[in-house]
């Protein structure tokens, strides 16, 4: 009866990999996605994140937000699995967007093929400010409709300190016209990568097969090295006004303490209680009142943030 083992080490073989994520080798470069805020909750709260594939390969995303509350960070922010209803209700949306049931302590896990592939904060960092500008790549997010890690349909959310939602908005695909308004926003704020993505040309024939898509999603090797700098959308200082995008002289999180680099692009060290700087109030929608760069203080310790952290994966 050698087919009982082969049946129980299957099984277990499934357990093992259910809550590791596969990279998306390929996207389709015809689909752009947006979150657009206001939506839910706080209207005060605007801007937009933007999901894009347009060499076809990991998805690119650029977060572009202003308003958020003064003196109350770090925000987490995650994609939710359901959609926001007609009435705004943040509460509504769901859990965190986990299909492969991974567990919600990103910070803890060995790289982020284990973290929640909607824990975006959990990957990539908390935001420690009143506005906020970031690009970065994200290999476990697809715009694959046949994909397990398909991200249109569902919502981004930020939260306060205490997992409070702030707002949220629905991720929906781009149409014609808000594509367009996108490029125009980009032209008018001189932002020759975000341009440069959406407007690169399709050949005439372009077509996506997303059955075949499916087959290059990998499980990789718990070994295997980190992506490269270069799969940012940028490897330079954005406008030299931000240290939220990496340049070539910093050295990658990645490439320190594995249990720290979730930490986004802001040092550990950056963390410190009553931190007097900002590293990143700045926003492509205009410097007003709430966008001055006169920093955020960020109440309590490394410790604290982490424990949020883990609370924020676990309720909301």
């Amino acid at each position: 009866m050698i087919f009982i083992p082969i049946i129980i080490l299957i099984y277990l073989v499934s357990i093992a990999a259910s809550d590791k994520s596969p990279k998306i080798k390929k996207n389709p470069r015809n689909v752009v996605a947006v979150a657009d805020f206001p939506f839910g909750g706080d209207t005060q709260v605007k801007g937009n994140v933007v999901f894009s594939a347009k060499e076809g390969k990991h998805v690119n995303v650029h977060i572009d937000m202003t308003g958020l509350p003064k003196d109350e960070g770090p925000f987490f922010y995650h994609i939710h699995e359901r959609s926001v209803p007609g009435n705004g209700n943040c509460e509504a949306v769901g859990l965190h967007f986990n299909p492969y049931n991974a567990s919600p302590v990103c910070d803890e896990q060995k790289n982020d093929a284990y973290c929640q592939v909607g824990d975006l904060s959990g990957k990539h960092g908390c935001i420690n400010t009143t506005c906020f500008e970031l690009k970065y790549s994200d290999p476990y997010l697809s715009l694959n409709r046949k994909s397990k890690s398909y991200i249109i349909g569902k919502s981004v959310v930020f939260h306060y300190p205490n997992l409070t939602k702030i707002a949220c908005a629905d991720i929906e695909e781009a149409n014609e016209l808000r594509l367009q308004s996108l490029i125009d926003e980009y032209t008018q704020t001189d932002d020759a990568i975000q341009l440069k993505e959406l407007n690169t040309p399709l050949e005439t024939d372009y077509k996506f097969d997303e059955v075949e898509a499916l087959s290059s999603e990998i499980y990789h090797s718990d070994t295997d090295p980190d992506p490269p700098q270069q799969e940012l959308i940028s490897t330079e200082k954005l406008y030299n006004k931000t240290d939220n995008v990496y340049s070539p002289e910093e050295t990658r999180p990645s490439d320190q303490n594995k249990k720290s680099h979730r930490h986004s692009l802001l040092p550990l060290a950056k963390w410190k209680k009553n931190s007097p700087k900002n590293y990143s109030n700045i926003s492509i929608h205009g410097i007003s009142s709430d966008c001055l760069n006169d920093g955020m203080m960020v109440t309590g310790s490394v410790f604290g943030s982490l424990v949020l952290g883990i609370a924020a994966g676990i309720f909301v």
